[in-house]
């Protein structure tokens, strides 16, 4: 398996994979998801500005020239009273069916890490759907843990 900076051809597998995922969170979560709105969001132009930017970081695993999965970490500052405020976000880990419970994203995983302290980042985070048992195991094996929850509810 190799690990790479995605680049702007891979955005179709981003997209398609991506989307995916998105429409499964939505199964899980219909009164906070709109599936048409994910199907028709642009992902193509996020991905694209993400390419761009010094503070992103979109990564591709591939194994045996064929793409695997994806992450995305992104650069941010959360309130300064946390002891870390600036951050490395971890968002939209995709892993293809096929390549599902091989290493894949915990590679992702640890080449982020390794990202985050190249640049004197000293705090990882990301957001999980709590119907997600994989990845929180998987992030959780990784040391991550979750000190604190969002909580929702939708008014009608």
């Amino acid at each position: 398996m190799t690990i790479r900076p995605a680049t702007i051809e891979d955005i179709s597998f981003i997209k398609q994979h991506l989307i995916d995922s998105w429409v499964e969170h939505a199964k899980h979560e219909p009164d906070l998801l709109d599936i048409e709105a994910m199907k028709k969001s642009s992902v193509e132009e996020y991905y694209e500005a993400a390419l761009k930017s010094q503070d992103c970081y979109v990564l591709v695993a591939e194994v045996d020239g064929k793409i695997a999965g994806t992450v995305r970490a992104d650069v941010q500052e959360i309130p300064r009273f946390f002891k870390h405020h600036t951050i490395l976000y971890i968002d939209d880990v995709c892993v293809a069916p096929e390549f599902r419970r091989q290493g894949i994203a915990e590679a992702l995983l640890s080449e982020v890490e390794l990202i985050a302290k190249k640049r004197g980042i000293h705090k990882l985070q990301g957001r999980v759907y709590t119907f997600n048992k994989p990845i929180q195991q998987l992030l959780s094996k990784a040391g991550l843990r979750t000190p604190y929850a969002t909580w929702d509810k939708v008014l009608k």
